[in-house]
């Protein structure tokens, strides 16, 4: 199935509103105009090995945000995709074989509807019966009696056609309900999946944290002209970003595991 841009844009972003994305993003960190004036203060009063290591750190950790921004995009694009396709597929799965069960259904309620009056009139006939044997008139105990023997013999086989048709009727339900298993089995590794990615997105939640703590401490070395202090800061952040940026890598990883159990179910049911 594939969505038009437009509402995949307003998917993403709805997913990213509404949908518990909160923990896996955080905002790009950036110097105000006052911290970006004191960084470069520091990088042009420190040495040439000090200001180049806090040029690069800098940069890579930028770099490293606007990679994790990217992964954002991919992971949530795949997801709302995956989101719809599954929804789809578990539709489908309810619709499995509902034709030939339809068409059993209608045999079964056709062939009770046809034998209903035969079904009457053998009742009738018994109760003639009763009161022929009530009345003690044997003559018509014996005229009744006959009648009742013969359209006993129809009524059985009757019934005995009705009980065919609802016997095919069962295997057909059956057949589809193992069908609908199948591909339910296969979907259950989503589930899995979705454990493994809520794991992700606690980790990239916490790690944000530190971040958010740790550009603070940035920020103040900085203002404080702390050259050493400011470097072994950014140094701590590239190194949360690189963390955060494995679990984001996985995420997808994640949801590509999903989108390749969907395709393996889609096939599955064109199969059957």
């Amino acid at each position: 199935m594939r969505i038009s841009r437009y509402v995949l844009i307003v998917g993403i972003s709805l997913f990213l509103i509404f949908g518990g994305v909160s923990s896996i993003l955080a905002a790009p960190f950036e110097f105000t105009v006052t911290a970006k004036t004191a960084f470069e203060k520091i990088i042009k009063g420190t040495d040439s090995t000090t200001s180049i290591a806090l040029t690069s750190r800098y940069a890579e950790f930028q770099k490293l945000q606007q990679e994790a921004i990217d992964w954002d995009v991919k992971i949530v694009t795949l997801h709302y995709n995956n989101e719809a396709e599954e929804k789809a597929i578990r539709k489908k799965i309810t619709e499995i074989d509902s034709t030939r069960i339809t068409a059993a259904t209608a045999e079964v309620n056709n062939a009770k509807k046809k034998y209903q009056p035969l079904f009457d009139l053998y009742e009738t006939q018994k109760t003639q019966l009763r009161i022929a044997k009530a009345a003690r008139n044997k003559s018509l105990t014996t005229f009744f009696n006959a009648q009742v023997e013969i359209t006993k013999i129809a009524v059985q086989s009757a019934k005995g056609d009705i009980r065919v048709k609802e016997a095919t009727l069962k295997e057909v339900k059956k057949t589809a309900s193992m069908k609908m298993k199948q591909i339910r089995d296969i979907l259950e590794t989503v589930v899995a999946t979705a454990a493994k990615t809520k794991a992700s997105k606690s980790t990239i939640s916490s790690t944000n944290k530190r971040v958010t703590t740790e550009t603070k401490v940035l920020t103040n070395a900085v203002k404080k002209g702390d050259a050493t202090a400011a470097l072994s800061s950014l140094m701590r952040l590239v190194l949360y970003q690189n963390e955060i940026l494995v679990q984001k890598r996985s995420i997808y990883s994640y949801e590509q595991s999903v989108q390749s159990t969907i395709a393996k179910a889609s096939a599955r049911m064109k199969s059957f």
